[in-house]
């Protein structure tokens, strides 16, 4: 009875805290050991997952359009008796419930299996051990309906990003009721302890990826021992062992931080011996870190950074959805390698690495999907293609240490001021970033203009260090697009360059980081032959919604529509209800979309209200030309303001109900 009341705690824990908290699956779609004696008969199935919220009565309903079936045993280990007996009940249940895979989990380690073959499923070859959104439980569900014999489930790159950051972040969440107990300095300090201990399990990784283990040496799995000082003294020796390393050397001060807090010289640690075991093990039950797919400092940091802290740390940090779309439509074209036409990226302020890694994934899926990933096209994205620059020092380490978690690419990452030190020009095939904004101390490189704004002198810096052909997409601020003072920049632009699309980003797309209205423009740079206006047709288009409140709040709205697409997330890919992999509104019109037939889109705010406005279409250079200022921003061509003009009786009607009011003030 006290095993079965535990078992029963486990799971409630594990459905609040992880599958509706960190996962968001609605709580009714959730039933706990519950009777469908027309499907199991007397054997209650422990947990279910469906489409459909459970009301008592609609047990057809619910089982029918089941997505998930998972059997719990608290207590036990991976293979043992229990474990073992609990993977021959669900086999028995899931055919019942005709669902073509099963979770075993004992609500630490959850395990999916294949129920034709009982062999464990692996996506893109990594196995899965926790549970997974319901976009990906849905593709599971629909591949295994198609060839109940596949165990590996490949899938694309913005489910991967889904994968291994759901998995991830309740990591993080079982860090941090470890971390209430620890006095850390800062959230910097616990953030960049969090880096350092997860580099370490890296390292080990790598070297087994590269062949170059050398058992004479420890490493990361020689560190455990049941003693936990003992456990103490091995990560110590193996973090020396690193920091002697010339290849590890650039991450010496993150590994620092973990040496330091586990020990002390004199006193108590910050980080007791028992502290540090249970971190070690929750950092080694992350594995497989390589090619995570996400970025790494930023979930970190978005999990453990304060409002203030994100705010000062806001002039260097992307929103990670941002960083991916953006990589993905930049590089659109490069859908394969081709070992003859070798190209850069680079993001001279790259601050932690995210515009960096998202183009990684980005190309390296591309490359998988057909089937060009050789040695070759490795070797290209982890050594030869990626640039990265950056004025400040400590963000180095942490985007170098980013870029060799989701694969490398850190070779070219370097302590640079981008607008002083000398880069090579005319080189770099593409350049992705989000500058700094405000006013700085060096002046733009242009006859344009007299300025020292940092996101007009970055402008100009990346014009010139872009090659005839190469194409950039920059995250700036509106001023830049509509600004009377800055008119002649924008001519400049139009002469250099030829503009593909301005994205209009919502108002607080970058809260509590910064709330300045920005903007991503997208453009390819002619050769300095050829110095007249572009002709062509410029692509506007409004992201009115993008999955968060539009407040400074920022937080995950997740409504859907009958077919599981997002109702106010126009970035993000999504799975369908038949568990297929679609791509995002922002992708799938990209360069095309024109609603100015309908006179406008419309859609449902997060409030519920109906709004109909246009959101994107072609304006001709000719349009552009002829207003005074060159503007170039998106709402003014697309949603021109109307002012609200009254008669004159209206106007005394207003001036005498104000005129009353100073009255009654007074």
């Amino acid at each position: 009875m006290i095993k079965k009341k535990s078992e029963a705690l486990s799971v409630t824990r594990l459905i609040n805290e992880v599958l509706v908290l960190q996962l968001s699956i609605p709580l009714k779609q959730i039933v706990n050991d519950t009777t469908f004696s027309k499907y199991t008969g007397i054997k209650r199935p422990d947990l279910l997952i469906s489409e459909f919220e459970y009301d008592g009565t609609n047990d057809t309903q619910f089982i029918e359009n089941l997505v998930a079936y998972a059997e719990a045993k608290d207590n036990c280990s991976v293979n043992d008796k229990d474990w073992n007996d609990a993977i021959k009940q669900a086999k028995e249940k899931s055919e019942k419930l005709k669902l073509p895979y099963f979770i075993v989990t004992n609500c630490k380690t959850s395990i999916f299996y294949n129920a034709s073959n009982l062999e464990e499923i692996k996506l893109n070859g990594n196995p899965l051990r926790e549970f997974q959104t319901i976009d990906i439980l849905r593709l599971i569900k629909n591949r295994l309906k198609k060839d109940d014999s596949i165990t590996n489930i490949l899938t694309n790159v913005d489910s991967i990003s889904t994968i291994s950051e759901s998995i991830f972040n309740k990591k993080l969440w079982e860090l941090a009721s470890i971390y209430r107990g620890i006095s850390f300095k800062n959230n910097n300090q616990k953030i960049d302890f969090t880096i350092g201990f997860i580099a370490l399990e890296f390292f080990e990784e790598k070297a087994n990826l590269e062949n170059t283990f050398d058992h004479s040496k420890i490493y990361w799995s020689s560190c455990f021992d049941d003693i936990d000082s003992k456990l103490v003294a091995n990560i110590t020796h193996y973090i020396t062992n690193l920091e002697a390393e010339t290849s590890f050397k650039e991450f010496e001060n993150l590994m620092e931080i973990v040496k330091t807090s586990i020990t002390s010289s004199s006193g108590k640690p910050l980080v007791s011996p028992s502290e540090t075991k249970l971190i070690y093990n929750i950092i080694n039950s992350m594995k497989p870190l390589h090619g995570t797919g996400f970025d790494l400092f930023g979930a970190v940091y978005e999990h453990f950074a304060s409002s203030k802290e994100k705010k000062e740390f806001g002039e260097y940090f992307t929103r990670r959805h941002y960083a991916h779309i953006f990589s993905k439509l930049l590089l659109k074209d490069e859908v394969y390698f081709n070992n003859s036409r070798k190209f850069t990226i680079c993001d001279p302020a790259c601050g932690t690495g995210g515009f960096l890694t998202e183009s990684f994934k980005v190309l390296k899926n591309n490359y998988e999907i057909n089937g060009t990933l050789n040695n070759e096209a490795i070797d290209f994205l982890s050594k030869e293609c990626f640039y990265g620059i950056d004025v400040r020092e400590e963000n180095i380490a942490r985007a170098k240490l980013n870029m060799f978690l989701v694969g490398d690419g850190h070779t070219h990452i370097n302590h640079l001021n981008t607008l002083t030190s000398k880069i090579e020009e005319n080189f770099y095939s593409y350049v992705i970033t989000n500058p700094p904004y405000g006013n700085g101390t060096i002046k733009a490189e242009t006859s344009s203009i007299t300025t020292t704004r940092l996101e007009i002198a970055f402008l100009i810096k990346i014009i010139n260090l872009l090659c005839d052909g190469g194409k950039a997409c920059v995250v700036i601020p509106d001023g830049i697009f509509e600004n009377p003072s800055y008119k002649l920049i924008r001519k400049e632009l139009l002469e250099k360059c030829t503009i593909n699309a301005v994205i209009s980003l919502p108002k607080f797309a970058f809260a509590p980081y910064t709330k300045e209205k920005t903007y991503a423009l997208f453009f390819t740079k002619r050769s300095s032959l050829i110095t007249k206006t572009q002709t062509n047709p410029i692509w506007f288009y409004i992201i009115d919604n993008d999955g968060l409140a539009n407040s400074d709040k920022r937080f995950p709205t997740k409504l859907r529509n009958n077919r599981n697409g997002w109702k106010h997330d126009e970035i993000s890919g999504w799975v369908s209800t038949d568990g297929e992999e679609k791509a995002g509104k922002l992708e799938s019109r990209w360069l095309n979309f024109d609603d100015s037939d309908t006179n406008g889109t419309e859609w449902i705010t997060e409030k519920g209200e109906k709004v109909k406005m246009r959101k994107g279409g072609f304006v001709e250079i000719k349009t552009i030309l002829e207003d005074k200022y060159l503007t170039l921003l998106p709402e003014y061509y697309l949603r021109p303001y109307e002012p609200n003009y009254i008669d004159l009786d209206s106007l005394k009607r207003e001036i005498k109900i104000i005129d009353n009011m100073i009255k009654d003030l007074i």
